[in-house]
């Protein structure tokens, strides 16, 4: 079978790519070696921003989970226990959110539910071979069967093998944290509200839920606390969680089960070679802080869309080199500052140094004290970079 693009990873980054291609007539094949449908049996809940917003919503997708979609308004920031408090108010920049929360669950159905017919899927498959010609990539799948594309596009997330198999250089180290995400309800409503506290292990988000009366957590803690944390039993957890949490929403009570996350990082240092694109967490994978993985990933596949959709518009190869390089010419700044930024939030908030901490101070007082520096970071927050 021939394609103009094969994709290798049916997660949402390489459905959502998937989605829009097919939206602007590019033939296109999905690889996945799990099945799809895909049965979501988390309860992570995703910070979509108002730029991400926009990128779903012209995708077509936004309008089948906006009725679940709570929106951020404001975002607290928070040192441990310091008294100093940095607070982003949505209206600063813009009368629209600053983002939204979803379900994790809620973004599968929609694409479950009115996307996958409309896609070539090739599950519970892999690949046994990448042969890339100077015209071509041959794909010989676990079957042998063989699909041809102009392009291959790797979804397959940050365990993928196939930068290592096309020599594509990538920086890799291990945090040694581990995010622990699960999902409270509490007494008093949240406001909109999202907060975001950082402690020496690690940052803890707050994330408004639907309802008002639900958040969602990601508490993230060295490796250790965190498997100690996850062994706890359920009453004994509640007694940790409510030393980082507090008390500004009353009592709270678990809402289904904890599920856990080894962190690390992993920076391609070239996103394509031989007609071979890495997306999504295959080509970076950053520290959750800040909650912009899936953003930035979002952010990529618009431009990844946008710029192959005109390139077959105008009838130019879609794998060449020339688009390939345009494409990661465009992400280049973005993806560079959003790992270094996160990177660099997580070691400063995590060190414990007392010049540390008088720095940290004095930079959270700057940006509380300058509305100048406030809008700079709520426009960069909803995606507008």
């Amino acid at each position: 079978m021939n394609y103009d693009v094969i994709i290798s990873g049916g997660g949402l980054l390489g459905l959502i790519t998937a989605i829009g291609l097919g939206n602007n007539s590019v033939s296109i094949a999905v690889i996945e070696k799990n099945n799809l449908p895909r049965v979501v049996d988390d309860n992570r809940a995703f910070a979509i921003s108002q730029g991400s917003r926009k990128i779903l919503e012209k995708l077509g997708i936004w309008r089948f989970i906006e009725s679940e979609a709570e929106p951020i308004l404001d975002i607290c920031i928070l040192d441990e226990n310091s008294p100093i408090t940095v607070h982003y108010d949505h209206k600063m920049v813009s009368k629209e959110p600053m983002g939204y929360v979803i379900n994790n669950t809620v973004i599968w159905n929609a694409i479950n539910n009115n996307f996958l017919n409309k896609i070539n899927i090739y599950s519970l498959h892999s690949y046994r071979a990448i042969t890339c010609d100077a015209g071509y990539v041959e794909v010989t799948l676990d079957n042998n069967q063989k699909l041809i594309s102009s392009l291959f596009i790797c979804a397959e997330g940050k365990n993928s093998k196939l930068p290592v198999l096309f020599s594509i250089p990538i920086i890799k180290f291990d945090y040694k944290q581990i995010s622990i995400v699960f999902n409270i309800k509490h007494k008093l409503h949240h406001q909109n509200l999202a907060v975001e506290r950082f402690f020496p292990g690690g940052p803890f988000a707050i994330l408004p839920m639907k309802s008002g009366y639900a958040s969602s957590i990601v508490w993230t803690e060295k490796s250790e606390i965190s498997k100690m944390l996850m062994n706890l039993p359920k009453e004994e957890f509640i007694i940790e969680l409510k030393k980082r949490f507090g008390s500004y929403l009353g009592e709270i009570k678990l809402d289904g089960e904890r599920k856990s996350y080894p962190l690390s990082f992993a920076f391609a240092k070239k996103l394509y070679k031989s007609r071979v694109l890495l997306i999504g967490d295959a080509a970076h994978s950053i520290h959750p802080v800040a909650g912009q993985g899936l953003n930035l990933g979002i952010r990529n596949v618009e431009s990844v869309i946008r710029q192959i959709a005109a390139a077959k518009v105008a009838g130019i190869d879609v794998g060449s080199n020339y688009l390939l390089k345009k494409i990661s010419r465009d992400r280049c700044f973005d993806n560079f500052t959003m790992a270094l930024a996160t990177d660099g939030l997580n070691r400063i908030f995590s060190n414990r140094i007392f010049c540390a901490k008088a720095l940290r101070s004095f930079g959270l007082m700057a940006v509380e004290n300058s509305n100048f520096l406030k809008k700079r970071f709520i426009r960069h927050a909803m995606g507008f970079i």
